[in-house]
């Protein structure tokens, strides 16, 4: 079981880390993947594992979603601020366009029912995208999942893969749609 599986333990895990998120961020989070994640957005955005805001805080219309109130104390954000769990938002279905989880899709605890969920908030014709680590080497601290896999999950939420991307050898980026 990967160390920072379950919602609980990524709670405290990024109530502790919060203060240095940025810093870190900054570091592993490459500049052409922020470009390439950015330019799958439209629409009404929601930012599952919203951290600081890191990604979609320039957006006044999005909304982003985090376990961790340390995390959300320190959102530098535009658009709107929840602080809840994913598997049980607090949020209408078919309200967002695109549902992004950067760097957030490995601490769910379910992948296909974290994949439900998305499908059920997304509006027809929306777009769920996620940026995952892809190299086994993470695999002792997050579930690392193929191609494949992700074909998977959205399949059995009712979405398909519009692409597939491996932006190094450390990560993807996966986006699907619906229908």
């Amino acid at each position: 079981m990967p160390v920072l599986s379950g919602s609980r333990r990524a709670r405290r895990f990024f109530d502790r880390l919060a203060p240095m998120y940025d810093g870190i961020n900054a570091k592993i989070y490459k500049p052409e993947w922020l470009a390439k994640v950015r330019a799958t957005l439209h629409g009404r955005v929601l930012d599952v594992g919203v951290g600081t805001g890191f990604t979609t805080g320039h957006l006044a219309d999005a909304v982003g979603l985090d376990l961790s109130s340390e995390m959300l104390s320190r959102a530098r954000y535009r658009g709107s601020l929840v602080r809840a769990n994913f598997v049980r938002p607090p949020l209408r279905n078919a309200s967002f366009d695109t549902v992004v989880l950067a760097g957030s899709f490995y601490y769910l605890p379910d992948p296909r029912e974290g994949m439900a969920v998305a499908a059920r908030l997304l509006r027809p014709g929306g777009t769920v995208v996620i940026l995952s680590p892809a190299t086994r080497a993470l695999a002792p601290f997050v579930p690392i999942y193929s191609r494949r896999d992700y074909e998977a999950f959205l399949a059995a939420a009712g979405l398909r893969l519009a692409s597939y991307e491996r932006l190094s050898w450390a990560a993807c980026l996966v986006v699907g749609t619906r229908p």
